[in-house]
C-alpha cells in the first residue's frame, strides 16, 4: 500500500506487522483486494456453504488450493504466449508489494517463448536469497476464469523445481489480485477468485 507523502511524493503507508497464513487457515479468509477490505470468518460448515453460495453467484469455480511447509499457498494456474501454453501448480502469493503481475522461471519463460527483456535486469529476493530477474511479457496469465494479459512479469528467481521439491510453473503475486476478491476455504482445500468486490 502506498500514501502520499510531502509534496505529493509516494511514500509507503506504516503498518503495524503481517498476519501470517498460519492464522489465516484457522479462519474462513476473503481477501477483498478490489473492495479494499479483508473479511474474516469462523471456519464452520455454515460459513464455509455461504462462501461457496456467494462464489457460484460471483461465477467463481474452485480451485486447488494446497499448502507447502505449513504457509505456502498453492493452487492451479496457466502461463501462455503465441507459441506455447501450460497449465500447472503456481504460488498463490496473497499481500505484500510490487509491481509485477506473476513471476516465471527464466526456463520456463524460454520454454514457452515468452519474451524476456535481458538488457533490463534487476535485483530482487526469492525465498529470502537474492537473485538477478529480466521483465518479461507473457500473452496471459489465468487463474480460474480470471486472466491478465500481456501484463509485466519477471522471470528468473528460483528454479521451476524449488526448495519446496515440486515443479512450479509460476507465482502469481500481489499486482494480480488487484481487481478480484479471493476467498480461501480451508475445510474443503478450495480457492475461490472472482473478479470485483466481494459481495
Amino acid at each position: 500500500m502506498v500514501g502520499a507523502g510531502v509534496g505529493g511524493e509516494v511514500a509507503p503507508e506504516a503498518h503495524d506487522g503481517m498476519i501470517g497464513t498460519w492464522v489465516f487457515y484457522h479462519l474462513l479468509p476473503t481477501f477483498d483486494y478490489a473492495g479494499r477490505s479483508l473479511i474474516l470468518r469462523r471456519r464452520t460448515p455454515e460459513t464455509a456453504r455461504r462462501a461457496r453460495a456467494d462464489a457460484a453467484r460471483a461465477g467463481a469455480r474452485p480451485l486447488p488450493l494446497w499448502l507447502a511447509d505449513d504457509h505456502l499457498l498453492y493452487t492451479e494456474g496457466s502461463v501462455a504466449d503465441a507459441a506455447a501454453s501450460d497449465t500447472g501448480v503456481v504460488s498463490l502469493n496473497i499481500g505484500g508489494t510490487g509491481e509485477q503481475v506473476a513471476g516465471i522461471s527464466e526456463e520456463t519463460a524460454k520454454r514457452l517463448g515468452v519474451r524476456i527483456d535481458y538488457d533490463r535486469p534487476f535485483a530482487s529476493f526469492a525465498g529470502g536469497q537474492p537473485v538477478v530477474a529480466y521483465p518479461c511479457y507473457p500473452k496471459e496469465v489465468r487463474l480460474g476464469d480470471i486472466t491478465a494479459k500481456g501484463v509485466y512479469c519477471y522471470a528468473g528467481g528460483k528454479n521451476t523445481l524449488g526448495g519446496e521439491g515440486f515443479y512450479k510453473l509460476a507465482g502469481f503475486d500481489h499486482a494480480f489480485h488487484k481487481p478480484t476478491n479471493i476467498t480461501l476455504d480451508f475445510t474443503t482445500m478450495n480457492a475461490y477468485i472472482a473478479r470485483g468486490k466481494a459481495t
